[in-house]
């Protein structure tokens, strides 16, 4: 017999804690950050969270002695992490180091990768895990339990994500992390199912991002109402969105091929900045178009980074591609008394990741894009270039800082999910304001999800074939009655289940 108590995850997305308890030992599935109740408390970066005990104190973690690099112990045997979102592994930073965390070696990659662009402090410091990893179709024990698991890969908009088989208690459980079917490696997601069918699944806990009703979301109702007002008070300034439909990743590369190609100026595409087979996809519809792909320094250095230190494939190509520099000011102490006091560095000044990338962009065979000059050359050139970024807005006004606003047309292309709370909606507002300001009366809406379709989870549920079901990741959980008959869709926050 197990207990499964959900500290986050259910009748939500994103926030997944899974605890799994048997006689022989415990482990965590996923320790994500919840970042609908974190925002509801806390604001980055004007008011944000002390430290652990302000999370704590919210709700936002387990309130577990031991737990936490403030106060260690060893409270659980391990935390088995899914893949590199933060909503599934952001707060792993924060445990103890008695307590290991089990990830992929590319997962773990692009969780450091990620990290080591921020500034060190006790919310993203993993300089204490303990990292134990893995590849797909192990058999790891986890150390001191009868708690066993087998991960195997699927596809998701972040590469290297795992879904697994765990063996504890005399009982299986499958866990399907995230996971699509549509997206570059559907063979992955494959061979998930390959391995439901051969196991007897005890309980299957399931991803059901889109299994919702047709037009039953209230918060997508009030970021509805919030683009109405905006758009209201833009007038027939307000860029409006061509939505592109794509059914798979090849068809969005296929769009983005097609729109690039007949831009007749600068093309600028925001994507999620982990979601590397979009930024592939970006890059291949570049090239089509014989444009050169430009990332800004973030961006590139998870793209470099991961060509460096993962088996990852279907990445960009660093040669031919352009690092662009965002600005920075020349410090004062060293600023001449004849230069303007908005004079720019290239590289003198920025932090000592984002001068390494310069260095290593330039050695392999890359091209820098910085100062007055490099921005010149983009608005002035537009019609060769392509930009990605995880904030285009940014870009937009960097580029118009010292030149002429509309030097040549752009396009824009928002090749991720659209705004889905307040924040995001007010947040996208400034965007169009700066595209309206560029003269863009429209923009494409070019994507598709990282999630598996509501037919698709169906499928999943009929393979795995499990003695109950229990959703996760999702606001309906009592939708997947329709698709199995003994479903856990009453699960609240705190409470522990037993699977007998």
């Amino acid at each position: 017999m197990i207990e499964l108590t959900f500290y986050g995850g259910v009748r939500q997305i994103g926030g997944t804690k899974i605890l799994l308890r048997s006689d022989g030992g415990s482990v965590f599935i996923d320790f994500g950050k919840d970042f609908t109740l974190e925002n509801a408390d806390f604001e980055e970066p004007f008011s944000p969270p002390f430290h652990i005990p302000s999370l704590l104190r919210v709700g936002a973690l387990p309130d577990m002695p031991g737990l936490y690099r403030m106060d260690p112990d060893r409270p659980v045997d391990g935390v088995i992490v899914s893949h590199a979102h933060l909503d599934h592994a952001g707060h792993v930073p924060l445990l103890s180091p008695h307590v290991p965390v089990y990830a992929g070696a590319d997962t773990r990659e692009l969780i450091l990768i990620r990290s080591e662009m921020g500034t060190r402090g006790w919310a993203n410091d993993f300089s204490l895990t303990d990292w134990r990893t893995f590849t797909t179709g192990d058999v790891v024990e986890i150390s001191g339990t009868d708690i066993r698991f087998m991960p195997v890969h699927v596809d998701h908009s972040v590469p290297a994500a795992y879904a697994f088989i765990i063996e504890a208690g005399g009982k299986k459980i499958a866990y399907t992390g995230d996971l699509r079917m549509h997206g570059r490696h559907p063979r992955m997601t494959e061979d998930f199912l390959g391995a439901l069918k051969v196991n007897s699944i005890d309980a299957l806990i399931c991803e059901g991002t889109h299994v919702a009703p047709e037009g039953a979301d209230p918060e997508a109702d009030l970021v509805a109402h919030i683009d109405s007002v905006f758009r209201q008070r833009m007038g027939e300034s307000a860029p409006a969105a061509i939505n592109l439909p794509c059914s798979t990743e090849e068809d969005v590369q296929a769009q983005l091929s097609q729109v690039i190609r007949s831009a007749p100026g600068l093309v600028l595409v925001e994507v999620a900045p982990l979601d590397l087979d979009r930024v592939f996809s970006v890059w291949r519809a570049a090239c089509d178009a014989g444009r050169i792909l430009v990332l800004p320094s973030r961006l590139a250095y998870i793209v470099h980074e991961a060509k460096r230190r993962t088996a990852m494939e279907n990445l960009p190509d660093i040669r031919g591609c352009a690092l662009y520099l965002s600005q920075i000011k020349k410090r004062a102490d060293i600023r001449r008394v004849e230069e303007p006091p908005d004079v720019e560095e290239l590289i003198v000044g920025r932090r000592a990741w984002e001068q390494a990338l310069a260095v290593r962009w330039v050695a392999g065979g890359g091209l820098i894009f910085g100062l007055p000059q490099g921005r010149r050359a983009i608005r002035e050139s537009g019609d060769r270039f392509v930009l990605c970024s995880p904030q285009v807005m940014k870009l937009l006004a960097e580029l118009s800082y010292d030149g002429a606003v509309a030097a040549q047309p752009i396009a824009f292309i928002l090749s991720k999910i659209g705004p889905f709370n307040p924040e995001m909606a007010i947040s996208f507002n400034r965007l169009r304001q700066w595209l309206a300001m560029y003269g863009c009366d429209s923009y494409y809406h070019v994507h598709v999800s990282g999630h598996a379709s509501a037919e698709d989870i169906a499928r999943i549920i009929e393979v795995a074939s499990p003695s109950r079901v229990i959703p996760v990741h999702t606001r309906y959980p009592d939708m997947f009655e329709r698709w199995h008959d003994r479903v856990l869709s009453q699960v609240a926050i705190g409470q522990g289940i037993l699977i007998d």
